[in-house]
């Protein structure tokens, strides 16, 4: 191989191997935590947000309740092309309710985090990727949740 085909090569395979591995970190201008304020009492908010991300179209089972804290289960999405392969990707949610510092008895302010999982394949173990930002996904479940939360 002459040397001028060897370094188009190395810049085909060089310009495959990091685009192929870029990290979409499109979405870290916006606000990374979605969050909303409902005129509802704590208790009551955490009681509705759980009957609503238990059923459709959530349908995400609350793993845990702890102090105005809610953490559900995973759910499925298609992740990031990595080289040749998109990779599984799995998102949970930590919804955390806090009371209003103006009327703590009577309204609400929600927040919800996502923490995401990923994996190149199915037989292989999940991995945390705190560095996984996805917005748009708590967004969307904060948005459910306001869309079903009944109004007073």
């Amino acid at each position: 191989m002459n040397r001028s085909a060897r370094l188009v090569h190395w810049l085909i395979y060089a310009a495959l191997f990091a685009g192929g591995c870029a990290s979409d970190n499109s979405e870290t201008g916006r606000e990374m935590y979605p969050s909303a304020q409902v005129n509802r009492p704590p208790k009551q908010a955490v009681e509705d947000i759980r009957r609503i991300v238990e059923a459709p179209p959530l349908s995400l089972a609350v793993t845990d309740v702890h102090d105005g804290t809610l953490v559900t289960g995973y759910q499925p999405f298609r992740g990031e092309l990595h080289i040749v392969r998109y990779w599984e990707e799995r998102t949970r949610y930590r919804i955390t309710v806090t009371p209003d510092w103006n009327d703590p008895a009577g309204k609400s302010h929600i927040q919800v985090f996502d923490e995401t999982d990923q994996r190149a394949e199915e037989r292989q173990k999940w991995y945390p990727s705190p560095e996984l930002h996805r917005p748009r996904r708590a967004a969307a479940v904060l948005k459910d949740i306001l869309a079903q939360l009944p109004q007073r």
